[in-house]
C-alpha cells in the first residue's frame, strides 16, 4: 500500500509539473483530474449513475451535475483548441 502511495504521489507531483510547465490554470487542472477519476469510475460501473456515485462517496444528483459541467468543460476546451490553433 506504500508503494502505492508513493507511485500515485509521485505520479501526481509529475502532472502538477507539467501544468505549471505549461501554464494550465488550477481549476482547469483540478477539474481535468476530477473529470479523469470520474470518468474511470463510471467506465467500472457500465455508466451506472447510482453505482458510480456509491463508490465515489457522492451523492447521485451531484454526480449528474458534474457529468453536465464536464461536458461544458469539454465543450469550451475544444472550441478554444480550435481558435488557438492547438
Amino acid at each position: 500500500m506504500l508503494e502505492l502511495k508513493n507511485s500515485l504521489r509521485q505520479n501526481l507531483e509529475l502532472y502538477v509539473k507539467e501544468c505549471v510547465k505549461t501554464g494550465i490554470l488550477y481549476k482547469d487542472a483540478v477539474q481535468q483530474l476530477e473529470m479523469e477519476y470520474v470518468m474511470m469510475v463510471l467506465g467500472q460501473t457500465e455508466y451506472n449513475i447510482s453505482k458510480a456515485a456509491q463508490v465515489l462517496g457522492i451523492n447521485r444528483n451531484t454526480l449528474s451535475k458534474k457529468i453536465s459541467e464536464f461536458r461544458a468543460f469539454e465543450k469550451f476546451r475544444s472550441h478554444q483548441k480550435k481558435h488557438n490553433g492547438r
